[in-house]
């Protein structure tokens, strides 16, 4: 009965929400693609390359939790071949991230269906998974309920549970205990997500502290040709002391813009790559820029290399470009409500990474680098402006914290392989 009214909810939401999408979809384009997809009509062209061996269905939200899932679907198509791998991702900007990361990785790529339980039994019917994995943290009771009857396993992969969101699956106990305890495993990032997850209602003992997946993300694969047309069409050198401020949000893009604006004005020799988090906010975040006064140009548009700003207006680039970073500032952080983006991208390239001091959801990430002394944490635009100003001047500081960060990643490494081994054992059992 509690399906029946959480699924008349869900419906009376959905109209009421219409004329919200109906306006994003016009106005920022977003929500435009997939439409059908996410309705549960999935077209046979876009499935053909499920045939021939056992799906097992990934789910991730949005970019950061595709690029987590990259180490799984790479050592899992490398240890089983002949297992098909079915992709979802609920925003256009993780469609495209999958689209361009996954390569042969992924067999079929679509949109999440929403939570509508005919919606939901479609897409199950059509794909026939043998495993489904969701990442990090998303929890829809339809799919889980209609998975769970049709006895195919349900593992959660770098599961993490905030604690805004453990309190409402607390409070709302009496509904979410019965949708947790449906998990055939969490593979938790630390062991407070664990203890969360247990207490949220998965089974003690299908609960596991693996470790955070994006310690195991690797750089693509790009030529030295092609990173060298990239840093061409940015219009950077290799003499360039660059910033790259990289997922940033509203409210973070004018606090970074000050401060290197300062710092131009000392005669710092400096150049900014600055990435919005959201495509939406492209030209938002140009109007900044030009109100600014600095002079910049798109990445889309070319760059001549005489400006103090390049705007990164793709997708799916900004780990290669952190390459290019002397310094890299990760956004998400320096305004409340976000909680921070993986601090690791940067690392992984030697580079030193400063973020903002409002970290939740990668607090645990920013303690390891700063203990190894690999980031440094900011409080305010002041304190971002002497920051860069010392890191900028100072090579063997921005040496140091490479080495450390560096170190970091690579002692972390391993929960993809913990992940994939617990997949492979249900598939081997068949079903759960």
């Amino acid at each position: 009965m509690k399906y029946v009214l959480y699924d008349i909810l869900l419906h009376i939401s959905g109209v009421v929400l219409l004329p919200y999408f109906i306006f994003k979809m016009v106005s920022s384009g977003k929500y435009r693609e997939g439409i059908p997809e996410r309705f549960g009509l999935l077209k046979d062209e876009k499935l053909k390359g499920l045939s021939g061996g056992p799906v097992v269905w990934v789910h991730a939200v949005s970019v950061g939790e595709t690029k987590a899932a990259i180490p799984i679907l790479r050592l899992f198509k490398e240890r089983n071949p002949g297992a098909r791998v079915l992709f979802s991702t609920t925003t256009q900007t993780g469609n495209r991230t999958a689209a361009e990361a996954g390569g042969k990785l992924i067999d079929a790529l679509i949109y999440f269906p929403l939570d509508f339980s005919w919606s939901i039994k479609r897409v199950v019917r059509k794909t026939n998974p043998a495993a489904f994995v969701v990442v990090e943290k998303e929890v829809w009771p339809n799919i889980y309920r209609v998975l769970n009857g049709k006895k195919v396993p349900i593992i959660v992969a770098n599961g993490t549970i905030s604690e805004r969101s453990f309190k409402r699956f607390v409070k709302y106990g009496f509904f979410f205990r019965s949708v947790f305890a449906m998990i055939d495993i969490f593979c938790a990032r630390t062991e407070a997500d664990r203890s969360m997850a247990v207490k949220a209602g998965v089974d003690k003992n299908r609960a596991r502290t693996f470790g955070n997946l994006k310690f195991d993300i690797q750089p693509g694969n790009i030529s030295d040709a092609q990173k060298y047309a990239l840093g061409q069409a940015l219009g950077l050198s290799a003499t360039d002391k660059v910033v790259v401020a990289g997922s940033t949000h509203p409210g973070e893009e004018e606090m970074i813009l000050d401060v290197v604006k300062d710092l131009l004005a000392r005669r710092m020799k400096l150049k900014l790559v600055l990435a919005p988090r959201h495509p939406e906010r492209f030209n938002e975040v140009e109007a900044l820029i030009k109100k600014s006064g600095l002079g910049y140009s798109r990445r889309s548009s070319g760059a001549s290399g005489g400006e103090d700003v390049i705007l990164l207006d793709t997708v799916g680039e900004l780990l290669t470009v952190y390459s290019f970073a002397t310094v890299a500032l990760v956004g998400g952080s320096l305004v409340p409500g976000i909680g921070g983006h993986n601090l690791l991208e940067p690392a992984l390239f030697g580079k030193p990474v400063v973020y903002g001091p409002f970290l939740t959801a990668y607090s645990g990430m920013a303690g390891m680098l700063e203990a190894e002394g690999g980031g440094i944490r900011v409080k305010d635009g002041e304190s971002l402006f002497n920051t860069l100003k010392k890191l900028l001047i100072d090579d063997n500081l921005r040496t140091v914290m490479g080495r450390a960060g560096i170190k970091v990643v690579e002692s972390n490494r391993g929960a993809a392989k913990k992940t994939v081994e617990a997949i492979e054992r249900f598939l081997k059992a068949g079903t759960r």
